[in-house]
């Protein structure tokens, strides 16, 4: 080997040496920079009543709160043989707040669970799932006068 092609060799390692450490600086600094915040949605549920009776309705506040935004959610109450369910889809905004009324079948048998499940989905695919259960009373007769 020449020692001018031993120079051309050094220079071309050097240049590549170089070029590597410059993607990795641009890589390290790509990373440094403020990127969007993880974030995960914070979902509440309140409930009007811990009972309701067959064919009643199911009231309550549900809300979810994500600072990079809320993009879908939704409220389902169901037994083992019915479901209800109210939803937002494409929301766009870092809050929402739904009050909801949702029915329970009728011929639900007495002290039977009734799910009522919150589910809050935000831009980055973060998805939360809230449950509380409430009880199917059983049916009062009713008292004529």
């Amino acid at each position: 080997m020449s020692a001018r092609s031993g120079l051309h060799l050094r220079r071309l390692v050097g240049i590549r040496a170089f070029a590597g450490a410059c993607a990795g600086a641009i890589a390290l600094l790509a990373c440094l920079q403020r990127r969007d915040r993880l974030d995960v949605p914070r979902v509440s549920l309140v409930l009007e009543s811990a009972v309701v009776a067959p064919g009643g309705l199911v009231r309550g506040h549900a809300w979810a709160v994500d600072e990079s935004g809320v993009i879908f959610f939704s409220i389902s109450v169901f037994t083992d043989d019915s479901l209800a369910r109210a939803q937002v889809n494409r929301v766009s905004s870092d809050s929402v707040d739904l009050v909801f009324e949702l029915g329970v079948f009728s011929a639900a048998p007495p002290d039977a669970a009734v799910v009522v499940r919150a589910v809050a989905r935000d831009n980055q695919d973060f998805e939360v799932t809230l449950t509380d259960t409430v009880y199917v009373t059983p049916a009062t007769p009713s008292r004529g006068r």
